[in-house]
């Protein structure tokens, strides 16, 4: 791109002076229009116009090149209008889109075969499973943050597969939330229907882009199927003693009528509406996650991932240990218990 501009720069510099070139200029923008040229060029169907060396003078000449015609020379063309550059989005994406959904050219391939003998057949590849955060399918449909996320982890899917692996990279919908909570409460709506038109515009949005994306293994946190296994899992920690209920001091927000986690608080409001929310203690259920403190910290060990991230990390496993003490009082058959902690994470 340097190479481009430096040559268009040179170009009307000598058109405006109407000095002739020197032979090493002629030599540097035949060899970078070539390059121009070249980069211009997109499956052989797109126009690209430049200025153009001819005949020992710099001059503007519009031109026409494409994969299957292009020389070492450039020859003079009529006058023409202005042709677009731009990618032709409206022939091609439609076009290939609909080749991978007919060919599922992004489904997960089986790790197992069985053969028509009986005998199975067991992939020699690589695995990788890449995925990203579910966005919450509101309303307002996908943001430009989306995208930027998703499009990094569609090009390294893009290219495990290139490289002999059998890549899992599913999407799915994180679809409770609050908004159609109160959508539902002010229209009289069933927040199923908004939800489920809402998901609908976002995987068309999702398509639309190009993902490359397994639709087969599409999930919503809000279908039944998914809410049973997450039940499920639920009772299990309780039957292993990790959920409990417990008095904790939470955000209650009363005119949403319901409890907001930090992030949904600002300067003592709720980040949806504005309105007041106060501390107080309320029973809920509490799942302890510190009894794994020690393995979720070593799970962290040897993780090739940015320091902001192994930070952030360590702060939401929130290892500490401390040493009690007790201090007895004079005069008083009693003692006082202090805890000293420490943050080992965080």
């Amino acid at each position: 791109m340097k190479f481009l501009l430096a040559t268009i720069m040179i170009a009307q510099l000598a058109s405006a002076f109407r000095a002739p070139a020197t032979t090493s200029t002629r030599r540097f923008i035949q060899s970078q229009n070539k390059r121009a040229a070249t980069f211009g060029v997109l499956n052989g169907e797109s126009l690209t116009q430049q200025k153009h060396y001819h005949h020992g003078s710099l001059r503007q000449q519009p031109f026409l090149t494409t994969r299957r015609h292009m020389s070492d020379t450039v020859e003079e063309a009529a006058p023409a209008p202005a042709a677009s550059t731009g990618y032709p989005f409206a022939s091609i994406e439609p076009k290939w889109q609909a080749y991978w959904k007919e060919n599922d050219t992004f489904k997960t391939p089986e790790r197992r075969t069985t053969n028509e003998d009986g005998t199975v057949t067991k992939s020699k590849n690589k695995k990788k499973y890449v995925l990203d955060m579910f966005p919450y399918p509101s309303g307002a449909g996908l943001h430009v943050g989306h995208p930027e996320g998703y499009t990094a982890s569609d090009v390294m899917s893009r290219y495990w597969r290139m490289t002999s692996h059998d890549v899992l990279h599913p999407i799915g919908w994180d679809s409770f939330g609050l908004p159609a909570e109160q959508f539902a409460i002010q229209t009289g709506t069933h927040p199923e229907v908004e939800t489920k038109k809402n998901i609908a515009n976002f995987k068309r949005q999702l398509q639309m882009l190009g993902f490359s994306y397994d639709w087969e293994k599409e999930v919503a946190t809000t279908d039944v199927e998914y809410v049973k296994w997450t039940q499920w899992i639920f009772l299990q920690l309780y039957k292993m003693g990790l959920a409990s209920q417990s008095e904790v001091s939470v955000n209650w927000c009363p005119a949403l009528g319901t409890v907001l986690s930090n992030e949904e608080v600002i300067n003592g409001l709720s980040e949806r509406g504005d309105h007041p929310v106060t501390r107080l203690p309320l029973r809920q259920w509490v799942l302890k996650i510190t009894e794994y403190a020690d393995r979720l910290e070593q799970g962290l060990e040897g993780l090739d991932w940015p320091s902001g991230t192994m930070t952030a990390q360590e702060q939401w496993i929130g290892k500490s240990v401390g040493t009690e003490i007790d201090f007895n009082v004079d005069g008083v058959d009693d003692k006082v218990s202090v805890l000293t902690i420490t943050l080992v994470s965080g």
